[in-house]
């Protein structure tokens, strides 16, 4: 049976895999203020569902930042 991830989870795989300048496609593509999305990326706000998607969507394909070799 295929299992939804959670906002919680959604937030994780994103911070694991974020880049300079995501939290303002995340901004603009959800329509929400930058310094909201950088109060719900620091914990200091809950995660609206439609902003857990777009940071999921945004990092699905992207390698860890932790498997990234830094020269």
């Amino acid at each position: 049976m295929k299992r939804k991830m959670n906002a919680q989870a959604k937030l994780a795989h994103f911070t694991a895999r974020k880049q300079h300048g995501d939290s303002i496609r995340i901004a603009e593509a959800t329509g929400y203020s930058e310094s909201h999305v950088s109060n719900v990326l620091a914990g200091r706000r809950s995660i609206p569902q439609d902003m857990a998607n777009q940071m999921y969507n945004i990092s699905r394909n992207r390698v860890k930042n932790s498997k990234l070799a830094i020269a």
